[in-house]
């Protein structure tokens, strides 16, 4: 396994480069298959394309669930092998795909039962309803071959192998680029099979590349085949579901958008149906490069936020935002005179291709201010300021798009709809800046949106189990006498610990601690036992430790008194008031190494 890339250290433009561009070797082949099918669907006929495309956001959920299952799976797996903990993770690994055939079984099951009325609702009329019911029936049934190696895909990054999910993504799109004429429109004894044979062709390609991570994941020990007790297969539950809940919630956000934005499109006929899936397809492509680079982005924000170089947050995010505002006119520039050759490729219909064209001579316009608004989201990730992010990905596609869409469809038709998608990209990307004001200021990066002063913490210790209040509460009063700390709530109940603007870290009612700390200190921590990789944000700049007992109580706040001598070295160097205090730390060498590399850092910035 390659080392990985020094995000703290180097110019800024070359190591977002390289962070970023294996995610896009992999984005590009997922996309890939999107538009494999599309492009083959799209020579069977109008009302073949248009059926595919009411199918698209209903998948899109179920994909998203399964990634949202991938993040907890990986998340919760990485912090048992990260403990020692080799026996437990392979329990943990096999639990967690006998989740993933629970959830196929209960989604495919529900999902057979319900498609009409789904996709009655969406749109659909009868004669497109039935060709999606044949489609669906194949993809459903096929569904374990899309959950299960998902959550496979998280048990192989937990054990540091990047490079199998990558080549998952890679063999899918060519066994589907192979199967899909084959099992459309048939050859030698093969009969065709239309759109059913789409499906099929995306099915045996999942089940092809499940053997393969299947082999891999057994060469490596990740599994222990048993079959576990009801309660050992609960509580694995509840810790895979804790973390993947609520990435799934989020993740959704988006297909359910596009199934709205689906329906009021749906009022035009099949061709504009057709041709708002295609549109959809072709703007996942284009956007690869900033999607690449918003993966990217978190990672570097998160470490370099935690190593206090406030210049070098500044920097990378304006590099970001200055690139995709680029791409973004790139893109626009690019589909202008190209849009009618496009609509060429997907489909024969002078209807269809008239509104793809529609399509991409106004929908790009967004694009620009989409990827912007992509760095925003990304940024707010690795700040552990996810719900911001959240936010304003629900205020895009939800607040925004769907209702903008309808009216700019009730006003101007067709075009309308596609000038509310652009609308809400303009707006969404300028209120996120504005959220996103202190990156842009290296003397006020940092600052996170806090609601209130927690000057009781009311809300942290009503929520917190009842033997953790008292220790709790012991925590909060001996960090907040530190020199210049203040309490403020962070997410209406998490307390977080502030010198100014500067976060030390939050407290959780579920006992984790969140600290932002170097890269190379945490690292140290992470030795000797006091914290772990976060939970959500395992290469972000990001540490938790579990508060539980008396003696983490103690742990607990000398890692916020570390914290608060980070800062004050940051600040003021290393004068003799902080000398004394990290002296009184007791600071083991390994610590000491770390916060004199961190120093250089600063004093080199």
């Amino acid at each position: 396994m390659s080392a990985p890339i020094n995000l703290l250290e180097g110019n800024v433009r070359t190591v977002l480069r390289k962070q970023s561009t294996p995610m896009a070797v992999g984005v590009v082949f997922m996309i890939l298959v999107n538009l494999i099918d599309t492009y083959w669907a799209g020579q069977l006929g109008t009302d073949e394309l248009a059926a595919m495309s009411f199918a698209f956001p209903v998948i899109g959920v179920i994909i998203n669930v399964s990634l949202g299952l991938m993040i907890g799976t990986s998340v919760a797996i990485a912090r048992v092998v990260g403990a020692g903990e080799a026996a437990q993770a392979r329990r943990l690994a096999t639990h967690s795909l006998l989740l993933g055939v629970a959830i196929v079984a209960m989604v495919s099951g529900l999902g057979l039962l319900t498609q009409d009325l789904v996709f009655s609702a969406l749109g659909a009329g009868p004669e497109i309803r039935l060709m999606i019911a044949d489609y669906m029936m194949i993809w459903y049934l096929g569904a374990l071959f899309l959950v299960v190696p998902m959550m496979l895909n998280g048990v192989l990054r937990a054990h540091g192998d990047p490079k199998t999910p990558r080549n998952v993504m890679i063999l899918s799109a060519v066994f589907n680029g192979i199967l899909d004429p084959i099992l459309i429109f048939g050859l030698g004894p093969i009969d065709g099979m239309g759109l059913e044979g789409a499906a099929l062709a995306t099915a045996v390609s999942r089940a092809l590349t499940f053997v393969y991570a299947g082999v891999v994941a057994v060469r490596l020990g990740t599994l222990d085949l048993h079959i576990p007790t009801p309660a050992m297969f609960w509580a694995s539950t509840r810790t895979i579901l804790t973390v993947g809940i609520p990435a799934t919630v989020t993740n959704v956000l988006g297909p359910l958008a596009t199934a709205l934005l689906t329906a009021i499109v749906a009022t035009y006929g099949a061709s504009a149906v057709a041709a708002y899936g295609i549109g959809a397809r072709v703007e996942a492509l284009v956007l690869i490069a900033p999607i690449a680079l918003s993966s990217g982005l978190s990672p570097f924000v998160g470490q370099c936020w935690g190593a206090h170089l406030e210049a070098r947050v500044a920097e990378g995010f304006k590099v970001a935002v200055r690139f995709s505002i680029l791409w973004g006119i790139g893109a626009l520039l690019l589909l202008l005179p190209t849009a009618p050759w496009l609509a060429t490729l997907f489909s024969d219909s002078p209807d269809v291709q008239r509104q793809i064209v529609t399509y991409l001579r106004i929908v790009p316009v967004g694009y620009a201010a989409y990827s912007v608004m992509m760095m925003v989201s990304s940024a707010f990730n690795a700040m552990d300021h996810a719900p911001r992010a959240t936010l304003l990905s629900v205020i895009r596609s939800i607040v925004l798009a769907v209702p903008l869409a309808w009216l700019g469809g009730q006003l101007f038709g067709l075009p309308g709809i596609f000038v509310g998608l652009v609308t809400a990209s303009l707006i969404s990307a300028l209120l996120g800046l504005r959220w996103m004001r202190t990156f842009l200021d290296p003397t006020t990066s940092g600052a996170v949106e806090v609601s209130a002063p927690a000057a009781d913490c009311t809300s942290l210790l009503e929520k917190a189990d009842e033997t953790l209040r008292e220790p709790m509460r012991g925590l909060i009063a001996s960090v907040g006498a530190l020199d210049g700390v203040t309490l403020q709530y962070i997410r209406g109940d998490a307390v977080g610990f502030f010198v100014g603007v500067r976060q030390l870290g939050h407290l959780h009612a579920t006992g984790h601690l969140d600290l932002p700390l170097p890269l190379e200190l945490g690292e140290a921590l992470i030795r000797r036992g006091l914290v772990e990789h976060h939970r959500l944000h395992d290469s972000a700049g990001w540490y938790t430790h579990a508060f539980h007992d008396t003696r983490s109580l103690e742990e607990s706040a000398w890692l916020l008194q570390l914290a608060h001598s980070v800062y004050a070295i940051r600040l003021h160097g290393v004068d003799a008031h902080v000398t004394e205090r990290l002296t009184a730390l007791g600071l083991d060498v390994s610590c000491q190494s770390a916060l004199t590399t961190a120093a250089a850092r600063w004093e080199a910035a």
